[in-house]
């Protein structure tokens, strides 16, 4: 499907804020959980399954990279938690996540555009009264 430039200009834009938003929950992450124990690390990969219903992968929970990072491999942490491995089609459930900050993230640029043309339109019509005035 073709896109004309402005549609790129705002998906592109999405895109962008989506990454900083996970980039963002990921570096918290990291900071808040940085003396956690490896069994606290272990209990929040377990609060986490048990939440979704499934084995995580990496990409699907806050904090996955730091985790992965921590034990060495997903594997490995799976298997010290006594977690099954994440199911083959888990990359949809990461698309989840990255489709949830995306509709949060498109109704934040919609409320700022909207709000940037509410002022743009104030600024018109004070400039119009400030010129009929000087008439």
């Amino acid at each position: 499907m073709a896109y004309s430039g402005r549609h790129n200009i705002y998906r592109a834009t999405i895109r962008r804020m989506v990454s900083e938003v996970l980039e963002l929950q990921e570096q918290e992450f990291r900071k808040e959980h940085a003396s956690d124990t490896n069994e606290q690390l272990l209990s929040y990969l377990m609060r986490c399954a048990s939440d979704l219903q499934h084995s995580p992968c990496p990409g699907e929970i806050v904090g996955g990279s730091v985790i992965e990072e921590r034990f060495g491999t997903w594997k490995q942490a799976l298997l010290l938690a006594r977690l099954p491995e994440p199911p083959p089609d888990s990359q949809k459930n990461v698309n989840a996540r990255v489709l949830e900050e995306t509709e949060r993230q498109k109704q934040i640029y919609r409320q700022r555009k909207a709000e940037k043309r509410d002022l743009v339109q104030k600024r018109q019509a004070q400039q119009a009264t400030k010129k009929k005035q000087k008439e």
